[in-house]
């Protein structure tokens, strides 16, 4: 594996903080926010601009500058309601991006020719609209902004579960929804079809979730529902054919409901003396299985024909068997090493546990990432109580694919949208501040300042890998954030430097957006591997594990049909 660093951009570490560097939906362009001095009328005064960089040469495409006195918190692009899967263009592109601050103004721009309407003929960045002076009084800020049902709508939600602001930016009018339950994803969504916006509120005692249709002037209700048989909803989420809705209840009640788009309850998943209840639930990308990730370090993965568990996957805090599919991350020191993963030889392992506290609210167990891949076929998972371990799972032959074990705790994991077997695993870095005590491991002890705090995982390769991201001076201190950036191979007729041709090696390898506060950097992973040995292949070592001893096949009757799945990959477009 190799990994090739373009050059590092500066920013200011404040709007790093504030907004760190984000790239399109299409991984054409990468947003940041700087600061910059304005002088007026014989006065200095320091305001932002919006940067927009071409996400191939770093070149700034654009400087958009902001009115005196506005302070982003959030900027955020446009993503289109489907994206796919393989390196083959988009059926339509569209670049549009906000930055709102917390005084009830949010400022959008546009890029491409479908918006000459709005921007008067001229396809250029300029913005488009200002969403400005909500009234929701002095004493109520903004909490979050999202992009809506199109491009065309913003939603704005209040603080303290107000009101949700439905706003126009063709029309200029706006459409409130009071009591929204959540600001973020767990409380709002849309149907993947038709794009309906769907609520859950509580206006009174009851949950209620209701979906909404039709143009923002005519904006209906399509249903609207009851969940009485719900002490106190934590999320909902639409199933990706659009046929189900999943919502389920909290920490006391172990109950995942399953209903129609119009309200009628199809299914009920519960169970009884479990002791603590769902954590969180996330659907399959074919829709075929639901997740269930309780706080008992089980997943329960159901079936969407009956919603009952087809299969079982069990996380214990000790590895015990004799297969070679766990890796330990060992710190290497050195001024310039970084660590590296390790095969297990020996067995039982004990991955570091987090040492919990009667104090504790909530309880620091359960499953914060659940995360299928493209496909479909891989899960990753990290069981709250082990922070450092993650496992992943082959939902095709139901067994742990790999489990690695890392010496900080992992903050997030991210599948490449284009390469389905390509994992990326961000850990916390050693410049960060970790308050939490761990059994089997002393944190003090392990780790340099120059440890990494990246890894990436692919199940073609023998090992996993340990990224070390380049340090010129104090120029890049520790990695905050990484993320992948989607490859564009098709010519553009324009000319337009930010798109290859096939035969380009460069925009044909994964990339990576690789941020600290003060600057980011882009990463491209040069995947190619040499072929691996029979004793070493992965699939010999899927083959030779007890499956008895991580998962619990419950159904075994729907196993055959249910995870007869269609292989979704396209073709893998590797650098030559």
């Amino acid at each position: 594996m190799i990994m090739e660093y373009s050059e590092l951009v500066a920013a200011s570490r404040e709007c790093g903080k504030l907004c760190p560097p984000i790239a399109s939906s299409d991984g054409k362009y990468i947003a940041t926010v700087s600061k910059v001095t304005a002088i007026a009328a014989n006065a200095v005064s320091q305001q932002y601009q919006l940067v927009i960089r071409s996400s191939r040469s770093l070149m700034i495409k654009k400087q958009l500058q902001l009115p005196p006195g506005f302070i982003p918190k959030m900027v955020k692009w446009y993503k289109p309601a489907a994206i796919r899967l393989s390196d083959e263009p988009l059926e339509y592109e569209i670049h549009r991006i906000f930055a709102a601050n917390d005084e009830g103004e949010v400022r959008i721009w546009g890029l491409d020719g479908i918006f000459d309407a709005l921007s008067n003929g001229i396809d250029d960045l300029r913005s488009v609209v200002v969403v400005r002076q909500i009234n929701w009084g002095s004493n109520v800020p903004i909490k979050n902004v999202e992009w809506g049902r199109s491009p065309d709508e913003i939603l704005v939600f209040s603080d303290y579960q107000v009101s949700l602001a439905v706003w126009s930016l063709v029309g200029r009018e706006s459409v409130e929804i009071y009591h929204p339950k959540y600001f973020t994803a767990k409380g709002f969504s849309f149907q993947p079809d038709t794009r309906h916006l769907t609520i859950l509120s509580r206006p009174v005692s009851e949950d209620t979730i209701s979906v909404y249709g039709g143009p923002l002037s005519e904006l209906e209700t399509l249903s609207t529902f009851g969940l009485p048989d719900f002490y106190d909803v934590k999320g909902f989420k639409w199933s990706p054919d659009g046929r189900w809705i999943a919502a389920y209840d909290t920490i006391t009640n172990f109950q995942v409901g399953i209903y129609t788009p119009l309200g009628g309850l199809y299914r009920v998943f519960a169970m009884e003396d479990i002791g603590l209840g769902v954590y969180d639930i996330e659907w399959s990308p074919a829709g075929n299985l639901l997740a269930v990730a309780s706080y008992d370090g089980v997943i329960r993965c159901l079936n969407t024909w009956t919603f009952t568990p087809t299969v079982i996957l069990k996380h214990s805090t000790s590895i015990n068997t004799k297969e070679r599919i766990t890796f330990v991350e060992q710190p290497v020191n050195g001024k310039d090493s970084h660590s590296k993963y390790q095969r297990v030889q020996s067995y039982p392992v004990c991955p570091p546990k987090l040492r919990s506290s009667l104090t504790d609210a909530p309880p620091k167990t359960g499953f914060s990432m659940v995360e299928f891949n493209e496909d479909g076929t891989l899960l990753a998972t990290r069981f709250d109580l082990i922070p450092t371990t993650l496992w992943i799972w082959s939902l095709r032959t139901m067994t742990p694919l790999a489990v690695l074990v890392h010496v900080r705790k992992i903050k997030s994991v991210e599948w490449h949208p284009q390469k389905p077997h390509l994992l990326l695993i961000i850990c916390a870095n050693s410049q960060a501040k970790d308050d939490e005590t761990y059994d089997n491991y002393d944190l003090a002890d392990v780790g340099n300042e120059n440890d990494c705090c990246l890894y990436v995982w692919n199940a073609e390769w023998r090992n996993p890998y340990a990224l070390s991201v380049p340090r010129v001076g104090t120029a890049f201190t520790s990695v905050t954030d990484a993320t992948w950036i989607r490859s564009k191979v098709e010519v553009d007729d324009k000319g337009d430097d930010n798109t290859l041709d096939e035969d380009s090696e460069l925009d044909l390898r994964a990339k990576l957006l690789i941020c600290d506060r003060g600057s980011f950097t882009v990463g491209y992973l040069d995947d190619e591997q040499e072929p691996e040995d029979d004793d070493t292949k992965v699939q010999r070592l899927i083959d030779g594990v007890q499956q008895q001893e991580w998962v619990e096949l419950t159904t075994a009757s729907y196993i055959e049909d249910t995870f007869a799945m269609v292989d979704h990959r396209r073709r893998v477009i590797r650098a030559v």
